[in-house]
Parts: structure tokens; C-alpha cells; sequence
């Protein structure tokens, strides 16, 4: 093999650890936030789910979908706002430093 050849595989192996280097850091940061920040998450997945039903993106093959989708949201939407105003109480409990 030829220096170039080693060369450019060397690159290219670099650059694809640095690109998995990346994605666990990202991997760390998402699992991190879920731990600081549950209820952000939560209010992600709401709206997530909210804009998928609003743009009506559903798959024709699963009719239902798109029914068990809005259950969801409307479960989810009373636990979160509940789990949102105890967080606030707290929040307001709590001595500040």
C-alpha cells in the first residue's frame, strides 16, 4: 500500500470517530437535560405529538394511528400541566439562597 492510500484511510477513520465522538456527546447532553429537566422533555413530546396530529401526518396503512395518537396527547396534557403546577409550588417553596 501506498502512503497516500494509508494516508486517506488514517483521515477517514479519524473522521469517523469524530463523528461518533459527537454523537455520544449529544447522546450524554439528551440524557443529561431528560435528568435536569423531565418536564421540558415531557412538554417536547406533547408538542411533538401535537404537531403530528394537527398535520395529519399518519401513515394510510394504520388508520388508527392518529385516534391513539389524540388519547395520548389528552392524557398527557392533564398529567404534565398538573406536574407543572406542583414544580412551580415548589419552586416557590423553596428558601432561596
Amino acid at each position: 500500500m501506498s502512503t497516500a492510500l494509508i494516508d486517506i484511510e488514517i483521515e477517514d477513520a479519524r473522521n469517523k470517530l469524530a463523528t461518533l465522538e459527537k454523537q455520544k456527546q449529544e447522546e450524554v447532553e439528551k440524557e443529561l437535560e431528560k435528568l435536569e429537566s423531565p418536564l421540558k422533555v415531557l412538554q417536547g413530546i406533547i408538542e411533538q405529538k401535537r404537531v403530528q396530529v394537527k398535520n395529519n401526518r399518519y401513515s394510510k396503512s394504520i388508520p388508527l394511528a392518529q385516534f391513539y395518537d389524540q388519547e395520548k396527547l389528552n392524557m398527557l396534557e392533564p398529567i404534565f400541566n398538573m406536574l407543572k403546577s406542583i414544580d412551580e409550588r415548589l419552586k416557590a417553596l423553596e428558601p432561596k439562597n
